[in-house]
C-alpha cells in the first residue's frame, strides 16, 4: 500500500514575510517528508502565469542548498474576483496537509483591504500555520492547546493530535475558566479530561492544567510564554459578526498579542477525506 506524500503550501507575495515564511516552511518540509508548493496570485498586467511561476522558481533557487532534495512545485493563478478566493481555489487543488501563510497584523480599516491573515484563515479548508517575520517552526517541541465551552473550541482536536505527532511535540492543554458558574466549570473539566484521554490514545505525551482569569487571549498568551511553548493552536470563527469585524475580535487580539507560531483551523467541516478526517469521532 502506497501513502500519498504529504504537501506543504506556502503562498507568497515576494515580501520578506513571504521569503521567511517558505523559509520555515523547509524545516517543517524536511522533518515530515513533505513536498513544497509556492503558491503566487498575480493580478498586474505584464504577469502571466508563466513569468509568475518563473519568479517563484527564483525563490526556490536561493534556498537551494537549504532544500537538500526536498521537492518544491509552482503554481500561480490570476487575481480574478478576489486575491483570497482566488489563493484558496489553489490550495484546494493541492489539499495539503498545512497551509504556512507569512502575516504582519493589518490595523485600522487597512484590515478590510487586500488579503490578510484573517481573511486566508477563514476561507481556506486546510489548517494554516500562521507565522510572523521574527518567529521559527525549527524545534517545535510544546504546543499550547486552549480550551473553553465554546463548542467549535474542541473542532482542533484531531488536528492537533495530527500536528503534535508530525513534531514529536507536547501538548500543553489548559482549560480558560472565564468567570464560569460552578456547574461550567464542572461541563469544562470533563471536556479536558475526554480530550486529554484523547490525546493519550494517539500517544501524545500531554498535561493539562487549569486557568481562571478575566481575558482568554491573556490567559493563553501569558501561560504560553511562561512555559517556553513553541506553538499555540487556535480555531477561528468561520462567520463573525459584522460588529468583530469592524472593530476586531478575540481572534485578531490573539494574532496581535502572540510572539509565536499559531495553528488554525476553522471552526466549520473544512477537512478533506483523507488523514485527517480519520481522527474525527
Amino acid at each position: 500500500m502506497t501513502h500519498e506524500k504529504k504537501k506543504i503550501v506556502v503562498c507568497t507575495d515576494f515580501s520578506s514575510i513571504a521569503q521567511h515564511a517558505f523559509e520555515q516552511s523547509i524545516h517543517l518540509a524536511k522533518l515530515i517528508q513533505a513536498d513544497i508548493y509556492l503558491v503566487h496570485i498575480y493580478g498586474e498586467k505584464r504577469d502571466t502565469q508563466i513569468t509568475a511561476e518563473k519568479r517563484l522558481q527564483r525563490i526556490a533557487e536561493t534556498e537551494q542548498e537549504k532544500l537538500n532534495g526536498i521537492q518544491v512545485h509552482y503554481r500561480a493563478g490570476e487575481n480574478k474576483d478576489s486575491i483570497v478566493e482566488s489563493l484558496n481555489n489553489i490550495v484546494a487543488g493541492i489539499k495539503p496537509d498545512y497551509f504556512v501563510v507569512g502575516y504582519e497584523l493589518k490595523s485600522g480599516m487597512n484590515r478590510f483591504f487586500g488579503p490578510n491573515i484573517m481573511k486566508i484563515a477563514r476561507g481556506t479548508k486546510f489548517p494554516v500555520i500562521a507565522i510572523k517575520e521574527d518567529e521559527n517552526l525549527d524545534g517545535i517541541n510544546t504546543i499550547v492547546y486552549p480550551l473553553n465551552l465554546w463548542e467549535f473550541a474542541r473542532q482542533k482536536t484531531f488536528a492537533a493530535i495530527h500536528l503534535a505527532k508530525d513534531f514529536g511535540a507536547e501538548i500543553k492543554l489548559i482549560t480558560l475558566n472565564v468567570n464560569y458558574t460552578d456547574e461550567g466549570a464542572r461541563k469544562l473539566k470533563i471536556h479536558a479530561q475526554n480530550t486529554l484521554k484523547r490525546f493519550e490514545e494517539h500517544g501524545i505525551k500531554a498535561t493539562y492544567e487549569e486557568l481562571k482569569g478575566e481575558n482568554e487571549v491573556n490567559l493563553v498568551v501569558d501561560y504560553a510564554n511562561e512555559h517556553d511553548a513553541d506553538l499555540i493552536t487556535k480555531v477561528f470563527h468561520h462567520n463573525p459578526s459584522f460588529i468583530s469585524r469592524l472593530t476586531g475580535d478575540q481572534d485578531e487580539e490573539t494574532l496581535a498579542k502572540t510572539n509565536m507560531p499559531l495553528f488554525i483551523v476553522k471552526s466549520t467541516s473544512y477537512m478533506n477525506p483523507g488523514p485527517w478526517s480519520t481522527m474525527r469521532g
